[in-house]
């Protein structure tokens, strides 16, 4: 993914917070709001791309806030949106209750100082040490070498590289190199933070103390957080909302644990698989349909399904004991239950027995079962038998 601005801009953009007045924003007034936003952008021989079209979002005041689609989406001409490197087509930015796309390009500077920024691919100076990469900007801006030292040190502190100061960043790892640009970004005291795809270049082990810092840094100095990914592995470890995009408009938004409980567009869910508990391939080839099963005992599959909504945990107990009515067996095959937000969803297999009887037939038994386990779970459905 293009880097949103290259570092000449970000260095010369980014003097130090003291000088700058306290933001008058009220205390419960969003950070950021894209009002019915658009972005055209103008093509070749007088065609156009609409790369946002309708969005209307609200970022809340010390909230991470996680933007997440497919390539090409539209995800990274948001972000843009934000520092004002792009102007809406049509509707309206709002950050602290400024309007983006009105300011000049003094008010841009402005701006962009209460802005921090993390790159995808770090954009760390290669002939600069990482305490001379994160001290540049306020370098540049003149303030006192003992001021600067002393801010230097405190984010090397907070981002566990006090032992690096004097490395380059060509002896860094991935995460190392990532927490040097999370430093720097932090360095003029912004209000938001931007990241854009933050941890995409990293591994799996590395990406997780990444979150874990920027979760860290949103809770210690209260700071909004807006991200933009594709991975929903990150949106569950470290944001408070979501925002699903595609094909330029947002089709899904909400806070997370809702989102992962009970997605509502296709979209969300497509970018949910790698995440959801799927039957297995060989428990898939043997399930048959119900038209199928016949007057004998078999093993029906449930798909059991905890959306979060309730304000207790899943009773698997009760929901075991409410199927294993007359002594018929029940076994647990395959899923999970997550906690996100505090909130236990997940999604659970289950295989009943049925027997054929002289009271009731298969397909009635089967409509008790699932009588009865709709009083345990959210969602429950027949996937077949075995």
């Amino acid at each position: 993914m293009a880097n949103l601005f290259d570092v000449p801009q970000f260095i010369q953009d980014a003097p130090s917070r003291a000088a700058e007045p306290v933001s008058n924003a009220a205390p419960t007034q969003a950070a950021v709001v894209f009002d019915n936003v658009g972005k055209v952008f103008a093509g070749t021989r007088g065609a156009s791309t609409a790369a946002l079209a309708d969005v209307t979002l609200n970022v809340a005041r010390g909230e991470v806030f996680g933007i997440i689609g497919r390539s090409g989406a539209g995800k990274s001409t948001l972000l843009r949106l934000v520092n004002g490197l792009e102007k809406p087509s049509s509707g309206a930015v709002r950050v602290n209750g400024v309007s983006v796309g009105e300011l000049d390009e003094r008010g841009l500077v402005t701006l962009r100082r209460r802005i921090g920024m993390v790159f995808q691919h770090f954009n760390l100076l290669s002939a600069k040490t990482v305490r001379e990469n994160i001290a540049l900007p306020l370098k540049i801006a003149g303030v006192p070498k003992a001021a600067i030292d002393a801010k230097v040190d405190a984010l090397l502190a907070l981002v566990g590289l006090a032992a690096k100061r004097d490395a380059y960043p060509a002896s860094l790892s991935g995460g190392q190199k990532q927490r040097v640009g999370i430093a720097r970004a932090l360095v003029t005291d912004p209000d938001i933070l931007l990241c854009d795809e933050a941890t995409s270049a990293l591994d799996p082990e590395t990406t997780q103390a990444i979150l874990a810092l920027l979760r860290d840094i949103n809770r210690r100095l209260k700071l909004t957080v807006v991200l933009i990914t594709h991975e929903m592995q990150v949106i569950r470890e470290v944001c408070d909302t979501v925002a699903v995009i595609e094909r330029g408009r947002v089709v899904e938004t909400g806070p997370v644990w809702r989102v992962f409980g009970e997605p509502q567009h296709d979209a969300t869910r497509a970018l949910l698989r790698t995440l959801v508990h799927d039957l297995p391939a060989d428990l898939a080839e043997r399930v048959k349909p119900l038209a199928d099963i016949a007057q004998a005992d078999a093993r029906v599959l449930l798909d059991v399904r905890f959306t979060g909504d309730d304000a207790r945990d899943p009773d698997l107990a009760g929901l075991a004991s409410a199927l294993s009515v007359d002594g018929s067996s029940v076994s647990f095959v395959h899923g999970g239950i997550d906690r996100i937000q505090g909130h236990a969803q997940g999604r659970l297999i289950v295989s009943a027995q049925v027997r054929a009887n002289e009271r009731a037939s298969v397909h009635a038994q089967i409509a008790a079962l699932l009588e009865r386990a709709r009083g345990h779970a959210n969602h429950v459905e027949v996937l077949g038998y075995v």
